[in-house]
């Protein structure tokens, strides 16, 4: 079985997040329940392909990294309203390319833990995340 490479996941996240409905489910559960934006979309490309993976083995860099995120995120949103568009538009940017290299370490992980065939990964995700009603936010990301 052929792990994804880092364009190929990178496509499927922009295209899946475009779905009508995801990128709201997604933010939300990351501003509510903390949930990692693209962990969610690995689970869910691998689902979509008959594999999962236990979320667990992403847990680790996922807290290593969170600070730097969150930083980030902050201080975009802080800047939002005193920045010009072309301004905004490259912290922006510089936002993506971050989001690109977590993409890559994911990758990684998922390397050294390689998918198994199945499915509930995503949910096995949301319960450890405590997210109330996670098979309705299931459904909600399935855009």
């Amino acid at each position: 079985m052929s792990l994804p490479g880092h364009e190929q996941f990178w496509q499927f996240s922009e295209q899946y997040y475009a779905r009508p409905g995801v990128a709201q489910a997604c933010l939300q559960l990351q501003d509510e329940h903390g949930a990692n934006v693209n962990l969610l979309l690995l689970l869910l490309m691998l689902e979509e392909r008959g594999l999962g993976a236990d979320p667990a083995h992403f847990l680790p860099l996922l807290q290593e990294r969170m600070g730097l995120f969150t930083q980030w995120r902050a201080l975009r949103r802080r800047l939002k309203t005193r920045l010009d568009n072309e301004d905004y538009v490259q912290l922006l940017q510089h936002e993506l390319e971050l989001e690109r290299w977590q993409q890559q370490e994911l990758l990684q992980v998922l390397a050294q833990h390689p998918p198994r065939p199945g499915s509930g990964a995503l949910l096995t995700y949301l319960t450890l995340l405590q997210v109330a009603d996670a098979p309705l936010w299931q459904l909600k990301l399935a855009g």
